[in-house]
């Protein structure tokens, strides 16, 4: 038996971020639909092959392409169809996930007339391709393969590809139900593994090391059955996204923690802030607790606005306003981004309209299930240590009437003795 399931696993091939073939089929027929509806879209065709393949390729159930294969979602009048054209070789897999209505197999014919004969038969309006100045994952169809789909379809039925990426914001940025439940328990994990960590249990001033608490975090997410994809643990003045180094955590020290796991094929990214008392205090230095303070106005004000229908750029404002009438600056940099699949997935992502750094994205508009991390990061000149930061992140689910945070929030800055 046994062996039997692991042969079922290998005739389709999963997503690296670890879906069941259960999982994919649901995420298709319920998602797809209004994402392709909402945004006015008659027909995705994600083209892939051996060697170039669409990232998006394997959520379809198409990740073990060779030759060239099409997978084609058309929708009208509230239905989808869901077609696959491969060749013979490549049919197994697609099958045997069963994602598709029907699918068609070539042999040396090509697969140019079953895909002239599809576009003939369905006349689409708006075909959806894997095309995008902004987002990588929605940029899988490479120049050779736009050649040759325009080769084969015409510059008639050429001239009606628009960009799948709206769609692949929607489709993919959302979570089903079950998928939101995990998320929300890697993240409790998550909360309680940083928290854990900035103690007195772990850190021991002028001893533990930034590695040394690394390593803590590392061996505690395996005991889980987790993996760490990534790591950041900096005391004292800031190194943005470094890892932990040999440097000795002292008092006086702020110690921030920027950490995920992938956790039953699912990503956190969470951030957390101590200060490490010195002897004789009792609290944190009026300046940091300001930083602080200001910090957790802004991210509870960014959670409060957060709602389907408003953008990216929306939600970015209101933290850099928060942090620019506390008299700072506001980041170098977004103050949040989807989580889910990866660290950084796919949807709107909280940031300001800078065009040369984030394009477009950051006008997509929020919807239900997605799922993000804010970080309105504080930075500020601090003594003659130079610039500190205060780094604070929350993990969030959008709701259909606001948003809720998928672990207990850090309401107050950490003190270690």
């Amino acid at each position: 038996m046994f062996r039997l399931i692991l042969v079922l696993a290998a005739l389709c091939a999963l997503p690296s971020w670890g879906a069941s073939p259960d999982v994919l089929r649901e995420r298709v027929d319920k998602l797809l639909p209004a994402a392709m509806s909402q945004n006015d879209i008659d027909l995705w065709l994600v083209f892939t092959r051996e060697e170039s393949k669409d990232p998006l390729a394997a959520d379809l159930g198409g990740g073990d392409a060779v030759a060239r294969m099409a997978l084609l979602f058309a929708h009208s009048h509230g239905k989808l169809k869901k077609t696959a054209i491969a060749a013979s070789y490549d049919v197994t897999p697609l099958e045997e996930c069963g994602i598709f209505d029907e699918v068609l197999a070539y042999r040396r014919e090509g697969i140019k007339p079953h895909l002239k004969q599809f576009m003939a038969d369905l006349d689409p309006a708006r075909i959806a391709v894997n095309t995008s100045r902004d987002m990588p994952i929605a940029d899988g169809l490479t120049a050779g393969m736009r050649a040759y789909l325009e080769e084969v379809l015409g510059e008639e039925i050429a001239g009606r590809f628009v960009s799948a990426e709206p769609l692949v914001a929607s489709f993919r940025g959302r979570r089903l139900s079950q998928e939101v439940e995990v998320l929300r328990e890697a993240a409790r994990h998550t909360d309680a593994l940083i928290r854990d960590a900035l103690t007195t249990v772990v850190i021991v001033p002028g001893t533990t090391t930034e590695i040394d608490v690394g390593n803590y975090l590392r061996t505690r997410t395996g005991m889980l059955g987790a993996t760490v994809p990534f790591l950041s643990v900096v005391a004292g003045p800031s190194r943005g996204h470094s890892d932990p180094s040999s440097r000795v955590i002292q008092r006086g020290d702020l110690v921030r923690i920027d950490f995920g796991i992938t956790f039953k094929g699912y990503s956190t990214d969470l951030q957390r802030t101590a200060y490490v008392l010195n002897t004789g205090e009792v609290d944190a230095p009026a300046q940091i607790r300001k930083m602080w303070e200001t910090s957790r106005l802004a991210a509870d004000r960014q959670k409060a606005a957060m709602r389907p229908g408003v953008s990216g750029v929306e939600i970015d404002a209101i933290a850099r306003k928060t942090l620019q009438d506390a008299g700072y600056q506001g980041p170098p940099h977004g103050t949040g981004h989807a989580i889910g699949f990866t660290v950084h997935d796919v949807g709107p992502l909280i940031g300001p309209d800078w065009p040369e750094r984030y394009g477009t994205t950051v006008f997509l508009k929020m919807e239900p299930g997605q799922t993000f991390a804010i970080e309105p990061i504080l930075y500020a000149p601090y003594k003659d240590v130079g610039e500190i930061h205060i780094g604070l992140e929350e993990d969030v689910v959008i709701t259909s009437s606001g948003a809720d945070y998928l672990h207990v929030p850090q309401r107050k800055l950490i003190l270690i003795r």
